[in-house]
């Protein structure tokens, strides 16, 4: 055998291996695939890659597909989507657009009531945060998770204290709008007291206890005692 043959047979042996080894490659990047796609498919939320140029689905795990009930080869449109949303609460999709557009970073966060295929409004939870921008390139995705809080909580004895320190963060720059003097008066109100034992007590007249109660109820935008004390209850100013 000649040393041409020898060299043949070495490089088609060497072409062998390396065609085996990129077989195996293959099949092992086709397991990991298919173990990723079971895990999107079977996490209980859903996951989606959202193009907020064109406002529509550029990816998703297809939970999102099951509560609307499409085919899971259907494109998901913005429009489609916030159709779905509660009529208080369409405007969502697009202050997530405005809110990445001015701050380009960041995390957007939104609780809000989402109608599925059956009529019935849905409590959702989503977070999103930028995931590709390129506004040259037509470029401008957020990776968006989102949880249904509708279904039964198994441990929710914390849900309360959750809330009421949401409440506490949100009406934090409401609180700060009113004075000490107010705050007082807001005390006393939540705990019962009328405008005349206010006013004794914080040793001013009725009518200045009145001008109190209107000034507070204007700069909390709340529109009566009793939307006051439900303030006071959930910021802890009771």
């Amino acid at each position: 055998m000649g040393k041409s043959e020898n060299t043949r047979k070495k490089a088609s042996a060497s072409v062998a291996m390396d065609l085996d080894g990129v077989i195996k490659t293959n099949l092992e990047l086709k397991k990991k695939l298919l173990f990723y796609e079971k895990v999107y498919s079977e996490v209980n939320a859903s996951i989606m890659l959202f193009d907020l140029i064109k406002l529509r689905a550029v990816w998703s795990n297809g939970v999102l597909t099951k509560i609307l009930d499409f085919k899971p080869s259907r494109i998901i449109r913005g429009d489609e989507v916030i159709e779905h949303y509660h009529p208080e609460d369409q405007s969502m999709l697009l202050e997530m657009r405005k809110f990445f557009r001015d701050k380009k970073q960041g995390t957007f966060t939104g609780f809000y009531k989402f109608r599925n295929a059956r009529a019935e409004f849905l409590w959702l939870f989503t977070t999103a945060k930028v995931f590709r921008q390129n506004l040259k390139e037509g470029i401008f995705e957020v990776l968006a998770v989102t949880l249904d809080f509708s279904e039964h909580l198994t441990y929710g004895k914390n849900l309360k204290l959750f809330a009421q320190e949401k409440l506490r963060d949100i009406n934090h720059i409401h609180v700060g709008r009113i004075t000490e003097r107010e705050r007082q008066v807001v005390k006393y109100f939540s705990n019962g007291f009328k405008t005349r034992e206010i006013a004794d007590l914080l040793g001013i007249s009725i009518h200045t206890v009145n001008n109190h109660r209107k000034n507070i109820l204007r700069k909390l935008e709340l529109k009566n005692l009793a939307a006051l004390v439900n303030f006071a209850v959930e910021t802890g100013l009771d």
